[in-house]
């Protein structure tokens, strides 16, 4: 007799995206876990396999797409398949289950903790329209299974986005924004801390909006503050401030007194004040400019990153050029540039002035070779210093930069598999401890150094 298929066992999650939808994969796998299911050691092992999608943009579509036709055609006999997220809010169920019949359940964004159940019955289709919206009841879940280093976690405060920025495909998928209350996001830190986690990474689609849409209740600083109050972690980082969104006044105090780490994450998107019009970023070249000043003289220590995009319909090459130079000028530390991608249900979609896709990979291209020199040059400073070092992982001998490398980490101006890393020579510290460690030498996107003797905690 064959064994009842809707019975736990063991599954296995491929994740794809951004840290907002890991949040929502750790919780599904807490629900999955609850409900007498264990984690498998590899794909070949699991009688469930789950893909969590992202379809932010196509080449994200695209690669969610080849993520879940390989593991079609690698599939087990016996073995369940999942497709939750991002790409079935967009795609719609329906859509995908008949381009894809060998899946067996589709989730999309606001039904993903529905996956036990309906692993156990399943459920027609919805239509796409009836799946759109927030996804807060997501995290009213309480559990999470970390799918980061132990040390490490994610902490998402609001879902969804009321920008309404003309290339962003967020609030069709996700909905408006909806700030979480203030108490369920503190226990939830608690939760974390208790599970040994030391840096706590803050996000959202956009951090600094947090607490818009509860009228009188708060505003992210006081978050922040409520979370160093707490003293639960060593490192907090703030990542997806936008720029309009930030009160510096209220920022400053926060990078001074070590509630947040001298680490933020700002997307400016253009510097173009044309670009940036059309694009619905409600800011100018000179307010940016401004802010950055006010930043950085919060925080003499402190480390930028941006993300810019280039290719946008009706971008100029003037405009183009503006937004290299001040990339130049303002010398951030990390920068992360996208060529534009049209979408569907996006104001952007209908706009004129197309840029060749030929044009705007150069347009990349060229503003990663500036950055690259940049990101080099500022690393290069620290060349002597002393800093501590957040060990993630003990480095397989095949993987060492240098001979003596053997632990890699990160100091608090590179945020976890986004920026670059600092790999330790001298250290036999264990993941998830601090080092303090001399910076020996650099990399354009990378820091070696030397752990000092017997300093680790």
């Amino acid at each position: 007799m064959n064994a009842d298929p809707s019975a736990p066992g063991t599954y296995r999650f491929v994740n794809l995206g951004c840290p907002k939808n890991l949040v929502d994969a750790e919780r599904v796998a807490a629900l999955l876990e609850s409900g007498g299911w264990r984690e498998a050691p590899s794909n070949d092992e699991a009688t469930l396999l789950v893909v969590t999608t992202c379809a932010f943009i196509a080449s994200a579509r695209e690669e969610s797409l080849d993520e879940i036709v390989q593991a079609v055609a690698e599939r087990r006999p016996g073995q369940r398949f999942a497709v939750l997220g991002c790409l079935v809010s967009h795609a719609g169920e329906d859509v995908l289950r008949r381009a894809l019949p060998e899946v067996d359940v589709f989730c999309g964004v606001a039904e993903m903790t529905e996956l036990p159940a309906r692993l156990a019955a399943p459920v027609p289709p919805r239509s796409r329209d009836a799946r759109r919206g927030a996804a807060a009841h997501v995290h009213k879940t309480t559990g999470r299974k970390l799918f980061t280093p132990p040390h490490l976690a994610y902490l998402k405060i609001a879902d969804g986005c009321s920008n309404k920025c003309a290339y962003c495909s967020i609030p069709s998928i996700r909905g408006d924004l909806a700030s979480r209350p203030m108490d369920e996001i503190l226990a939830e830190a608690r939760g974390l801390a208790a599970m040994g986690v030391r840096e706590l990474v803050v996000i959202a689609q956009d951090t600094t909006a947090w607490g818009f849409d509860r009228g009188g209740g708060g505003r992210v600083y006081d978050l922040l503050e409520a979370i160093a109050d707490a003293g639960l972690f060593d490192w907090t980082r703030l990542l997806y401030t936008h720029p309009a969104h930030i009160d510096a006044a209220r920022l400053a105090p926060l990078l001074r007194g070590g509630a947040i780490v001298p680490y933020l994450d700002v997307p400016i998107q253009h510097a173009s004040d044309r670009v940036l019009e059309l694009m619905g970023r409600p800011y100018t070249r000179r307010a940016l400019e401004d802010l950055f000043d006010a930043l950085r003289a919060a925080s003499s220590d402190l480390v930028l990153r941006t993300t810019v995009m280039v290719g946008f319909p009706g971008e100029r090459e003037r405009d183009f050029r503006e937004l290299a130079a001040f990339l130049e000028s303002a010398a951030f530390d990390h920068v992360g540039v996208f060529a534009y991608s049209r979408e569907r249900d996006t104001a952007a979609a209908s706009l004129g002035g197309r840029v060749p896709a030929r044009v705007a990979l150069q347009r990349r291209d060229e503003l990663l070779e500036i950055q690259m020199e940049i990101s080099e040059e500022r690393l290069a400073a620290r060349v002597g210093t002393e800093l501590d070092v957040l060990v993630d992982e003990e480095v397989p001998e095949e993987e060492r930069p240098t001979p003596g490398a053997r632990r890699a980490g990160r100091f608090y101006g590179q945020a976890h598999d986004i920026d670059g890393l600092t790999y330790i020579e001298g250290s036999e510290a264990l993941p998830g401890s601090f080092v303090r460690a001399r910076i020996s030498g650099s990399a354009p996107y990378d820091l070696f150094a030397e752990a000092l003797p017997g300093d680790f905690r």
